[in-house]
């Protein structure tokens, strides 16, 4: 029997759209799940259980309010019943009753060297993101809604650490598999999202027969993907805490990797990338990519995270040198990838010789459904479960996502194009295309295809973390926020 949501339910999800989300801190989190126990969990799963539904009521009201008709194709309505049905099992999910002395217990913060532990999230601006760039609410940018109320910032904070020195009821333990089994339901539910969206916009553009989408569309979407990184962070941290309270890998923190190894991950994204491109082009061997990186660089981040972006940014740069150079060839230009270490920044370089692009189409390139591939190829919202990633090309989502990716995290995505860069025999031309993106305190260079990019990366929330980024040494940012609930 398929679901179907009932006129009280979304009274519900308009009252709560009209509360702000609450940002969440790389270094909260990472803090937080030291010691994810019986305690810390159900305290976490009390603030999640208040956190999401915010999120998720956000997201439905603005599907449901997107102009031109395009709340009413029929992959925009499914996206927008998920969002609804997720909201609804959350806030229906029957708590325990819980005894005075319990409750007195989950109050009373962990101490560490004998003093209460606090969690103070110091951020830093994303120079890289305007003001209230990805709020999805009417009151962000102007302290106001649309009747003029002011609203005042959620008082919510993502909880530290309890005292653990007594035993837990069961109760505790029982809801706390119920919620994370909860939100694991939910998260599969929405594995297809970008792609039923992406459809949904398919779907949109031949009905109005429009060749591309609007401003007011690109800036929905660039909010909604943003949100959906931010809620899918949230809930992919709970669900990786409540796993490793019984089995805990050491490097890290729910799905927070504290020593993600930048040359480890490069690696992989190069050979995965190397392999799509000789199967789509049938080549006997894709152009090789040279990395240069130092070996033992480490630094705290989402290993998943990164690896999307190396991927999507290697895969454009060899497609554009297969291009441009012809399938036949032989001896493809070098594509370079150098990784740099500062004090503040990492910085991931990709340089290709893939041609470039002219000027004038730079900033079709951060437009969603844009593709310079002939035939767009037909969307399976299965392909690919867990990340929007096109088999090679031909979806025009590989680096608008990207740069979404970079942003949550305080970081940025540029392309700079040196039209024309072909290379030449003896001649070692300069990177045509590049990523930068800054992280924390440390800066990643990419560089792909005939294009550059440069991506700063703090560590945050969508929304919060793009515009209040994070700090290095601290390795804060924001994951959860509001503004696009980023």
């Amino acid at each position: 029997m398929s679901w179907k949501k009932s006129e009280m339910l979304m009274d519900t999800i308009k009252h709560y759209s009209s509360f702000p989300a609450t940002g969440v801190s790389l270094r909260q989190m990472v803090q937080f799940g030291e010691r994810p126990s019986t305690g810390t969990l159900f305290k976490a799963s009390q603030f999640l259980s208040e956190e999401l539904p915010i999120r998720l009521a956000h997201r439905v009201q603005e599907l449901g309010d997107l102009p031109d008709g395009l709340n009413d194709m029929p992959s925009i309505k499914k996206v927008q019943d998920w969002y609804a049905q997720s909201f609804e099992e959350i806030t229906t999910l029957p708590k325990p009753l819980l005894s005075k002395d319990v409750r007195d217990q989950l109050m009373k913060p962990a101490k560490l060297n004998g003093k209460h532990s606090k969690i103070l999230a110091e951020v830093t601006n994303n120079p890289s993101v305007k003001h209230g760039q990805y709020a999805s609410n009417p009151w962000r940018n102007g302290n106001g809604n649309a009747n003029g109320e002011t609203k005042k910032s959620n008082a919510r904070r993502y909880f530290a650490t309890v005292d653990d020195t007594l035993d837990w009821p069961p109760e505790l333990h029982d809801y706390n598999q119920r919620f994370a089994d909860t939100l694991n339901t939910i998260k599969r539910r929405h594995d297809s999202v970008v792609t039923t969206v992406a459809q949904g916009i398919l779907e949109y553009k031949r009905k109005r027969q429009r060749m591309q989408i609007d401003n007011n569309i690109q800036s929905f979407l660039d909010r909604f993907y943003m949100s959906r990184i931010g809620i899918r962070m949230l809930i992919g941290q709970h669900i990786a805490l409540t796993d490793q309270s019984h089995n805990k890998d050491p490097t890290y923190v729910g799905i927070i990797c504290t020593k993600t190894n930048v040359r480890d991950l490069a690696q992989e994204a190069i050979e995965n990338a190397r392999f799509v491109c000789e199967d789509h082009y049938g080549l006997f061997d894709a152009p090789k990519v040279q990395l240069v990186c130092p070996p033992n660089l480490h630094f705290m981040y989402v290993p998943g995270h990164l690896s999307h972006m190396l991927f999507e940014t290697l895969k454009n740069s060899l497609r554009a040198v297969v291009e441009t150079h012809g399938q036949d060839k032989e001896d493809f230009p070098v594509t370079k990838v150098v990784v740099a270490e500062g004090k503040e920044d990492i910085t991931i370089k990709i340089s290709d010789e893939g041609g470039g692009i002219p000027r004038s189409a730079i900033p079709l390139v951060w437009t969603y459904m844009y593709t310079t591939v002939d035939t767009t190829p037909s969307l399976d919202p299965d392909f690919d479960k867990s990340d929007f990633k096109a088999p090679m090309a031909g979806f025009g989502y590989g680096l608008p996502i990207s740069r979404l990716y970079a942003r949550y995290f305080g970081g940025d995505l540029k392309l700079i194009s040196m039209e024309g860069m072909r290379g030449n025999s003896g001649f070692s031309a300069p990177t045509t295309q590049g990523l930068t993106m800054r992280w924390n305190s440390k800066q990643m260079n990419l560089k792909s295809s005939s294009r550059e990019v440069s991506e700063r990366k703090q560590v945050g929330d969508a929304e919060s973390m793009v515009n209040e980024g994070s700090n290095a040494s601290g390795r804060q940012g924001f994951f959860g926020g509001e503004g696009g609930e980023v």
